[in-house]
């Protein structure tokens, strides 16, 4: 019985998934069309750019000795925190806001990560600097 009602559960939250990409897709053909289109297409954004930033911080933790490696990781921890509270600052609360906060969160989440993964992406470079 418990795997059955596993199964079930599998197969229901592959369906809801499956549905919540195929209303991405749609939203992302026309982000300008309403404030829900343009809120989905900012949390798009937002994560496209956080799994960049991910990717350019393990390749710069490979390259870094264990000291390097608690730094850098401490850095990045510190700079989220920052992050957060810098667009809890500029955004302010939900409540507050209304329809449009998600845009303007995720905004300012994709625009902060952004900037941080070419900070790393320069930190990764070294003395050397990068290659043109």
């Amino acid at each position: 019985m418990p795997h059955l009602l596993a199964g079930i559960l599998l197969i229901a939250g592959g369906n809801v998934f499956a549905q919540d990409q195929a209303l991405l897709q749609e939203a992302l053909k026309d982000c300008d069309k309403n404030q829900l289109t343009m809120n989905m297409c900012a949390s798009h954004r937002y994560t496209t750019a956080d799994k960049a930033l991910n990717q350019q911080y393990k390749k710069l933790m490979v390259q870094q000795e264990a000291v390097g490696k608690q730094r850098l990781r401490d850095a990045q921890r510190a700079w989220i925190s920052f992050r957060d509270k810098d667009c809890l600052a500029n955004t302010g609360l939900r409540e507050e806001s209304g329809s449009i906060w998600p845009l303007l969160h995720y905004s300012c989440l994709e625009r902060h990560t952004v900037q941080r993964t070419e900070d790393l992406k320069l930190q990764a470079c070294g003395m050397e600097g990068c290659e043109k």
